[in-house]
């Protein structure tokens, strides 16, 4: 749903090469939970490699990290501690990949589709949204209720309209949000 919000803002929408649509989509909207982005992928809305070694699944935390690509053809790594109660996640854009191709369209983004990724932040309801600009690019915290986000967008090749951007987010699995804690008076 937060997704098609993004796509009904005005000049978004797949037909843009911006990878901010993508960020958000993956990053943002559905990298709290490893289960949630594995679904995705299973329903055809991005392909996933997951590669690199992991730990055992018994031992925590449980580490890892994942290749996605987009329908756009952009990829995003995703580097993952999962604890018993909480998920530690970094979702960062494959620049040097992107970067490296001959069109570098799908780096690009205009000031409307920066303003189109704020306003969705927004909309989003993922919970209280601060921005800070900086001198290479702007932050925005995402303070919600049971998880916190970081997304920085890069401007540092804003004067040829090229885009990076990386995700941190740190969140409390939901299962953990229900179960039975233990009395410590």
């Amino acid at each position: 749903m937060v997704a098609s919000m993004l796509m009904s803002l005005p000049g978004s929408g797949m037909a843009s090469a911006c990878p901010l649509e993508d960020m958000f989509r993956l990053c943002i909207v559905n990298g709290d939970r490893l289960d949630i982005l594995h679904q995705g992928a299973m329903q055809g809305r991005w392909t996933l490699y997951q590669g690199g070694k992991r730990a055992a699944p018994l031992s925590r935390p449980f580490t890892g990290n994942e290749l996605y690509t987009m329908p756009s053809g952009l990829q995003f790594f995703v580097n993952y501690q999962q604890y018993t109660d909480l998920l530690s996640s970094t979702c960062s854009l494959n620049f040097a990949a992107a970067s490296m191709k001959k069109n570098l369209d799908a780096l690009r983004c205009s000031v409307s589709e920066l303003a189109d990724f704020e306003a969705a932040l927004s909309a989003a309801s993922l919970g209280k949204v601060t921005r800070e600009r900086k001198s290479n690019g702007t932050s925005y915290l995402i303070e919600g209720r049971h998880r916190w986000i970081t997304a920085f967008v890069s401007n540092e090749d804003i004067a040829q309209g090229l885009v990076n951007g990386w995700v941190e987010t740190t969140a409390l699995r939901p299962d953990s949000l229900t179960a039975a804690r233990p009395d410590i008076r």
